[in-house]
């Protein structure tokens, strides 16, 4: 099977990720070859940085790491309201931002996406395929309650959801109580509606962003050739910082919501 490299696609893309190979009868889509290649750069530059790092003799490089790092300890602090859940959140919102922006940044490398084989490009990016934006979120949503009911137990978590005890007690002190269990009864219920619109929500807002910003950008450049695609691109790059730590920012919320401190656990 022969490739046709560098050949430049000037169309819309779809919402499905197109497929550039199969192994057996798993399809590999291009935004899955992409996730391949964040993967190899992130450890990659992870196995150089570590090897600079110093204890006693820093650098510059790593001094700037280190108050980035620093910087995201207090950011997530401030989003968590503690230290204890910022430091169990931060490896987790820390390596979404860096998959999220650098997943919606490394396009702008040129010929990344020019690059094809048998006419379909091989990248794409991650985000703008909602298979991707769904996995993450769904990951960070089961992540997020197993960690609450490891920490509740089996039966303080679910009566978060199902106020069976609270319903009964509120009617064996009479009708007024027992009409206002009632309705935080149905409430707990809806919060299992919420937690569930959690995942669409993270899941949707990365990936309508993103895809509507590649679907624009084709656009413009089918419009105006030079002067605007410049700007749109200088905005993409910005617009693809603030989605990756808004996603971060949202599973840290939620994650401080969620899950009680470790050691402030409601008898």
């Amino acid at each position: 099977m022969e490739g046709n490299f560098f050949q430049i696609k000037g169309d819309i893309p779809d919402i499905a990720p197109d497929v550039v190979f199969s192994i057996g009868s798993w399809p590999i889509s291009n935004t899955a070859l992409q996730i391949v290649l964040l993967l190899v750069l992130s450890i990659s530059f992870c196995a150089l940085v570590i090897r600079r790092f110093s204890v006693e003799k820093p650098g510059k490089f790593q001094i700037a790491i280190e108050g980035l790092y620093e910087s995201m300890v207090t950011f997530t602090e401030q989003l968590s309201g503690s230290r204890q859940k910022a430091n169990e959140i931060l490896p987790i919102i820390l390596s979404l931002f860096v998959f999220v922006g650098v997943a919606n940044l490394i396009n702008i490398i040129p010929g990344l996406t020019s690059i094809t084989w048998d006419g379909i490009a091989i990248f794409r990016t991650p985000t703008s395929d909602f298979n991707t934006t769904l996995g993450m979120a769904l990951a960070m949503i089961i992540f997020i309650q197993a960690t609450a009911l490891t920490r509740l137990g089996v039966w303080r978590y679910l009566g978060q959801f199902i106020k069976i005890k609270p319903l009964i007690d509120g009617f064996h002190q009479g009708f007024s109580q027992g009409m206002t269990a009632l309705i935080e009864f149905g409430i707990g219920f809806l919060d299992i509606v919420s937690e569930l619109a959690k995942i669409l929500s993270l899941s949707l807002r990365l990936f309508g962003n993103i895809y509507a910003g590649e679907v624009l950008l084709v656009m413009i450049f089918g419009a105006l050739a030079f002067v605007l695609p410049s700007l749109w691109m200088t905005l993409s790059l910005f617009f693809g910082i603030i989605q990756a730590i808004v996603f971060g920012a949202l599973c840290a919320a939620y994650y401080a919501s969620s899950v009680p401190d470790a050691k402030v656990i409601p008898k």
